[in-house]
């Protein structure tokens, strides 16, 4: 039977390829770092995304101190919002940086041979322009999205307290002090530190000292409300959380006025509404916020 040599030829590099090799192979590679770094932030913007999706409103988040997956609502609008930057600025590093000779040669043959994928184009143009133009207008299926996502959001008034008055985590107890009757902020102050709060002064938030108890905006109220009546009177006039999806009526029975003089205010200001009519119907109507709206129904004090 014939025989089958087989060689093996073995080729040595000398030791100053091999020591560029390694070099290369260790060193910092900008291609690479990139592509990670645009998943991870496409992966925090999408999941931050879904969270504020079904995330309560901020006066309720921000009133009982609401957390999901160890972070506040605050802190996932803040994840958003940077890794949102973070994507973009690696986009264009992408883009201009690491493959700039590819993006520049295909982007000239593309002007002198023409574009050879129009529909495809012109069928992502368009596509897009429909998601714009349909989230805009509040078409189905865009609008009923964002309509179950505002259904969600409002589910959370059943299972948490929201403030009597909008934002008041943002009171100091100076200006706290006026929701009680005959009540001064050294009475709040030595309240809360009677309850083993610690409080800075008479200037500090009504969330910054519940950061810096472990506590809730919440939990401190009802402190001071167990002790101190609240003066309905004093802060009727303060717009109320939730004031968007208050009604006319609801408005009139806060204020102590009859529907009728509301709906008369609106009807000279152009808008014909009812009793049963939101507020963030009307200010729609008017270009205006629901805040504002309150305000100018409260009359001689908007």
């Amino acid at each position: 039977m014939p025989t089958t040599t087989v060689y093996v030829i073995t080729v040595k590099f000398p030791d100053e390829y091999r020591s560029i090799a390694m070099k290369k192979q260790n060193s910092f590679n900008l291609r690479s770092f990139t592509s990670f770094s645009l998943v991870i932030s496409t992966i925090v913007m999408s999941w931050s995304g879904f969270i504020l999706y079904f995330a309560p409103p901020g006066r309720i988040a921000n009133w009982t101190g609401w957390k999901i997956m160890l972070f506040t609502k605050a802190e996932w609008q803040a994840f958003h919002t940077i890794f949102s930057f973070m994507f973009f600025i690696l986009f264009i590093i992408h883009l201009f940086f690491v493959n700039w000779k590819a993006f520049l040669t295909y982007f000239r043959s593309r002007i002198r041979k023409g574009l050879n994928r129009k529909r495809e184009l012109f069928a992502a143009v368009g596509i897009s322009l429909l998601f714009f133009t349909g989230t805009l207008a509040s078409w189905a299926p865009f609008g009923t999205v964002m309509d179950f996502g505002e259904t969600l959001k409002e589910g959370w008034d059943k299972k948490y307290e929201s403030p009597a008055i909008a934002h008041m985590e943002e009171f100091t107890l100076l200006r706290l002090a006026t929701v009680f009757a005959g009540v001064s902020s050294d009475d709040l102050l030595i309240t809360l530190r009677d309850s083993g709060i610690v409080v800075r002064g008479q200037n500090a938030r009504l969330k910054h000292i519940a950061a810096d108890n472990g506590v809730t905006p919440a939990r401190l109220y009802e402190i001071l409300t167990r002790r101190y009546p609240g003066d309905e009177e004093s802060h009727k006039y303060e717009v109320p959380s939730g004031i968007g999806k208050m009604t006319i009526n609801m408005v009139a029975s806060r204020l102590g006025k009859d529907p009728s003089v509301l709906t008369g205010i609106l009807r000279d200001m152009g808008v014909s509404a009812n009793g049963e009519s939101t507020l963030r119907t009307v200010a729609v109507q008017l270009g205006i916020s629901p805040h504002d709206l309150y305000s100018l129904l409260t009359g001689d004090r908007n």
